[in-house]
Protein backbone atom coordinates (compact mmCIF):
# COMPACT_ATOMS: atom_id res chain seq x y z
CA UNK A 1 0.00 0.00 0.00
CA UNK A 2 1.21 3.54 -0.99
CA UNK A 3 1.90 5.93 2.21
CA UNK A 4 0.07 8.80 1.77
CA UNK A 5 3.17 10.55 1.77
CA UNK A 6 4.48 9.25 -1.51
CA UNK A 7 1.03 9.98 -3.50
CA UNK A 8 0.87 12.95 -5.56
CA UNK A 9 -0.64 16.09 -3.96
CA UNK A 10 -3.91 16.31 -5.77
CA UNK A 11 -4.40 12.30 -4.56
CA UNK A 12 -3.38 13.24 -1.10
CA UNK A 13 -6.02 15.49 -0.66
CA UNK A 14 -8.47 13.09 -2.47
CA UNK A 15 -7.90 10.90 0.00
CA UNK A 16 -7.56 13.44 2.85
CA UNK A 17 -11.07 14.81 1.81
CA UNK A 18 -12.20 11.16 1.54
CA UNK A 19 -11.62 10.52 5.21
CA UNK A 20 -12.51 13.67 6.50
CA UNK A 21 -15.86 13.77 4.72
CA UNK A 22 -17.18 10.47 5.69
CA UNK A 23 -15.89 11.39 9.39
CA UNK A 24 -17.41 14.49 9.68
CA UNK A 25 -19.73 15.17 7.03
CA UNK A 26 -18.66 17.45 3.92
CA UNK A 27 -20.10 20.94 5.70
CA UNK A 28 -18.61 20.33 9.13
CA UNK A 29 -14.92 19.94 6.89
CA UNK A 30 -13.47 23.48 6.02
CA UNK A 31 -10.40 23.60 3.07
CA UNK A 32 -7.78 24.36 6.33
CA UNK A 33 -8.35 21.05 7.31
CA UNK A 34 -8.79 19.07 4.09
CA UNK A 35 -5.09 21.35 3.59
CA UNK A 36 -3.72 20.22 7.02
CA UNK A 37 -4.75 16.66 6.66
CA UNK A 38 -2.56 16.86 3.25
CA UNK A 39 -0.14 18.84 4.82
CA UNK A 40 -0.40 21.96 2.85
CA UNK A 41 -1.90 24.80 3.44
CA UNK A 42 -5.64 25.52 3.27
CA UNK A 43 -5.50 27.72 0.22
CA UNK A 44 -3.08 26.09 -0.77
CA UNK A 45 -5.88 23.35 -1.95
CA UNK A 46 -7.25 25.66 -4.48
CA UNK A 47 -3.84 25.42 -6.45
CA UNK A 48 -5.48 21.91 -6.99
CA UNK A 49 -9.59 22.05 -6.95
CA UNK A 50 -11.12 25.18 -7.43
CA UNK A 51 -13.56 24.68 -4.52
CA UNK A 52 -14.50 22.14 -1.73
CA UNK A 53 -17.63 21.16 -3.73
CA UNK A 54 -14.88 20.39 -6.51
CA UNK A 55 -13.53 17.97 -4.10
CA UNK A 56 -16.28 16.31 -3.30
CA UNK A 57 -17.56 16.30 -7.23
CA UNK A 58 -13.87 14.09 -8.06
CA UNK A 59 -14.65 11.90 -5.46
CA UNK A 60 -18.14 11.10 -5.96
CA UNK A 61 -17.47 10.77 -9.86
CA UNK A 62 -14.16 8.90 -9.28
CA UNK A 63 -16.47 6.15 -6.86
CA UNK A 64 -18.68 5.81 -10.07
CA UNK A 65 -15.94 5.82 -12.61
CA UNK A 66 -13.99 2.64 -10.91
CA UNK A 67 -17.39 0.52 -10.33
CA UNK A 68 -18.98 1.39 -13.62
CA UNK A 69 -15.60 0.68 -15.28
CA UNK A 70 -15.37 -2.42 -13.42
CA UNK A 71 -18.88 -4.15 -14.04
CA UNK A 72 -19.01 -3.25 -17.63
CA UNK A 73 -16.83 -6.41 -18.77
CA UNK A 74 -18.19 -8.88 -16.42
CA UNK A 75 -21.24 -9.46 -18.48
CA UNK A 76 -18.96 -10.78 -21.48
CA UNK A 77 -16.30 -12.04 -19.56
CA UNK A 78 -18.41 -14.97 -18.07
CA UNK A 79 -20.72 -16.73 -20.45
CA UNK A 80 -22.71 -18.56 -17.47
CA UNK A 81 -24.83 -16.17 -15.54
CA UNK A 82 -24.42 -17.50 -11.87
CA UNK A 83 -20.47 -17.04 -12.82
CA UNK A 84 -21.18 -13.47 -14.19
CA UNK A 85 -23.02 -12.23 -11.07
CA UNK A 86 -20.79 -13.56 -8.54
CA UNK A 87 -18.17 -11.37 -10.33
CA UNK A 88 -20.60 -8.52 -9.83
CA UNK A 89 -21.00 -9.21 -6.29
CA UNK A 90 -17.52 -9.57 -5.53
CA UNK A 91 -16.68 -6.63 -7.33
CA UNK A 92 -18.52 -4.43 -5.30
CA UNK A 93 -18.36 -6.21 -1.84
CA UNK A 94 -14.43 -5.42 -2.65
CA UNK A 95 -14.73 -1.57 -3.45
CA UNK A 96 -17.32 -1.69 0.13
CA UNK A 97 -14.68 -2.88 2.60
CA UNK A 98 -12.16 -1.60 0.71
CA UNK A 99 -12.44 2.04 -0.06
CA UNK A 100 -15.48 2.37 2.55
CA UNK A 101 -15.19 6.09 3.40
CA UNK A 102 -15.26 6.82 -0.96
CA UNK A 103 -18.67 5.04 -1.10
CA UNK A 104 -19.54 6.71 2.41
CA UNK A 105 -19.07 9.97 0.83
CA UNK A 106 -20.61 8.79 -2.43
CA UNK A 107 -23.61 7.79 -1.15
CA UNK A 108 -23.84 10.20 2.17
CA UNK A 109 -23.37 13.88 0.55
CA UNK A 110 -24.98 13.49 -2.84
CA UNK A 111 -26.82 16.07 -1.51
CA UNK A 112 -24.19 18.76 -1.54
CA UNK A 113 -23.25 18.68 -5.30
CA UNK A 114 -25.18 20.68 -7.77
CA UNK A 115 -28.29 19.16 -9.79
CA UNK A 116 -26.29 18.58 -12.53
CA UNK A 117 -23.95 16.63 -11.10
CA UNK A 118 -26.50 14.88 -9.42
CA UNK A 119 -28.30 14.14 -12.28
CA UNK A 120 -25.44 12.91 -14.45
CA UNK A 121 -24.44 10.60 -11.54
CA UNK A 122 -27.59 8.74 -11.17
CA UNK A 123 -27.43 8.23 -14.92
CA UNK A 124 -24.08 6.48 -14.43
CA UNK A 125 -25.75 4.33 -11.37
CA UNK A 126 -28.33 3.65 -13.71
CA UNK A 127 -25.52 2.70 -16.48
CA UNK A 128 -24.06 0.58 -13.88
CA UNK A 129 -27.03 -1.39 -12.80
CA UNK A 130 -27.87 -2.35 -16.18
CA UNK A 131 -25.34 -4.94 -16.16
CA UNK A 132 -26.26 -6.14 -12.89
CA UNK A 133 -30.53 -6.33 -14.12
CA UNK A 134 -29.13 -8.28 -17.27
CA UNK A 135 -27.52 -11.05 -15.49
CA UNK A 136 -29.89 -11.17 -12.75
CA UNK A 137 -32.97 -11.63 -14.99
CA UNK A 138 -31.10 -14.56 -16.23
CA UNK A 139 -31.21 -16.22 -13.05
CA UNK A 140 -34.99 -14.83 -11.65
CA UNK A 141 -37.56 -16.04 -14.54
CA UNK A 142 -39.83 -15.31 -11.66
CA UNK A 143 -39.37 -11.69 -11.29
CA UNK A 144 -40.35 -9.01 -14.31
CA UNK A 145 -37.75 -6.73 -15.29
CA UNK A 146 -39.12 -3.87 -12.60
CA UNK A 147 -38.96 -6.32 -10.00
CA UNK A 148 -35.52 -7.52 -11.11
CA UNK A 149 -34.61 -3.62 -10.57
CA UNK A 150 -35.76 -3.50 -7.28
CA UNK A 151 -34.01 -5.97 -5.90
CA UNK A 152 -30.55 -5.02 -7.85
CA UNK A 153 -30.89 -1.25 -6.11
CA UNK A 154 -31.71 -2.59 -2.75
CA UNK A 155 -29.23 -5.37 -2.72
CA UNK A 156 -26.28 -2.86 -4.06
CA UNK A 157 -28.41 -0.03 -1.21
CA UNK A 158 -27.07 -2.93 1.50
CA UNK A 159 -23.90 -3.54 0.22
CA UNK A 160 -23.23 0.59 0.60
CA UNK A 161 -24.91 0.44 4.01
CA UNK A 162 -21.62 -1.32 5.42
CA UNK A 163 -19.79 2.23 5.11
CA UNK A 164 -21.65 3.30 7.99
CA UNK A 165 -21.20 0.36 10.37
CA UNK A 166 -18.54 0.09 12.93
CA UNK A 167 -15.98 -2.48 11.31
CA UNK A 168 -16.28 -5.31 13.86
CA UNK A 169 -15.06 -8.07 12.16
CA UNK A 170 -11.24 -8.24 10.20
CA UNK A 171 -11.59 -7.27 6.55
CA UNK A 172 -11.75 -11.27 4.60
CA UNK A 173 -13.93 -11.83 7.17
CA UNK A 174 -16.55 -9.10 6.61
CA UNK A 175 -16.29 -9.43 2.35
CA UNK A 176 -17.01 -13.03 3.10
CA UNK A 177 -20.33 -12.13 4.93
CA UNK A 178 -21.23 -9.19 2.63
CA UNK A 179 -20.92 -12.15 -0.53
CA UNK A 180 -23.40 -14.06 1.07
CA UNK A 181 -25.67 -11.87 1.86
CA UNK A 182 -25.80 -10.12 -1.65
CA UNK A 183 -25.95 -13.54 -3.21
CA UNK A 184 -28.75 -14.64 -0.50
CA UNK A 185 -30.75 -11.45 -1.25
CA UNK A 186 -30.28 -11.43 -5.44
CA UNK A 187 -30.90 -14.77 -6.29
CA UNK A 188 -34.22 -16.16 -2.91
CA UNK A 189 -37.19 -16.77 -4.16
CA UNK A 190 -40.15 -16.50 -2.51
CA UNK A 191 -40.56 -18.95 0.52
CA UNK A 192 -43.46 -22.14 0.06
CA UNK A 193 -46.46 -21.28 2.25
CA UNK A 194 -46.09 -22.18 5.82
CA UNK A 195 -48.55 -25.21 6.21
CA UNK A 196 -50.47 -24.91 10.05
Amino acid sequence: MTSAAALPRREQLLEAAAHLFADRGFHAVGIDDIGAAAGISGPGVYRHFRSKGALLESLCDRAMTRMLEGARGIPAAHVEPHAALEALVDLHVAFAVQERALIGVWVREMPALSDDVRRSLRRRMREYEQPWNEVLSRLRDDLEPAEVAIVTSSTLAMLNGTAFTAPAVEVDRLAQLLRRMALAALLSRRSPARRT
